[in-house]
């Protein structure tokens, strides 16, 4: 991708996560990322198409390194793999916080954009995580449970946080987006899949 796409694109994310999509202009994209506005018109599309740029990027970075994962740890145990899995996630998140919390409340809001967004990525999400459940129900490694109620659990605690960072920050003392955070919910997640999957 060439240096203007990226400073547009890089301005963008900035300017949502700070006054939301609908409170960004794409004027405001142009100042900050010191273009045309033409550009970002002749680049994107306009600023629906720096959005959905912006949200596919990052799950396909997502998903290419979960690919790469799922190969150097394909013959690991099915709880060892969820637990590397979810660590992934998490650091993703953290790493990629502004688009985290940004597509985080795009999701929150009835939309086109949001159907296409859990069509496309989140349900592929969600498929990753519960194939390595259902392989562990298949191996007896796992108790019989219901994977989606416990996929459904896991995602909401993965991504709660972004969406309600001050409350973290308030109630449990702790940024949301450090690598400490990180490390603390995925101990809590899974302390949370061992008591369902395998705690008799």
């Amino acid at each position: 991708m060439d240096q203007t796409k990226m400073r547009i694109l890089s301005a963008a994310a900035k300017l949502f996560d700070i006054h939301g999509y609908k409170g960004t202009s794409v004027r405001h994209i142009a100042e900050e990322a010191q273009v045309n506005s033409a550009l970002i018109s002749y680049h994107f599309q306009g600023k629906q198409g720096v959005l959905e740029t912006l949200i596919a990027s990052y799950f396909d970075t997502l998903f290419r390194l979960v690919e790469e994962q799922e190969i150097e740890y394909k013959n690991a145990p099915p709880y060892e793999r969820l637990e590397q899995i979810i660590g992934l996630y998490l650091r993703f998140q953290c790493e990629h916080a502004p688009i985290t919390r940004l597509i985080q409340r795009e999701l929150s809001v009835e939309s086109m954009l949001a159907r296409e967004v859990l069509t496309l990525y989140i349900s592929r999400w969600k498929h990753g995580l519960s194939r390595v459940i259902d392989i562990g129900i298949a191996s007896e490694e796992f108790q019989s449970v219901s994977a989606d109620k416990i996929v459904l659990a896991v995602i909401s605690q993965m991504t709660y946080p972004f969406l309600q960072a001050q409350m973290v920050r308030q109630v449990y003392d702790l940024e949301p987006y450090s690598e400490e955070f990180a490390l603390w919910l995925q101990a809590s997640i899974m302390r949370y899949l061992r008591a369902c999957l395998l705690d008799a």
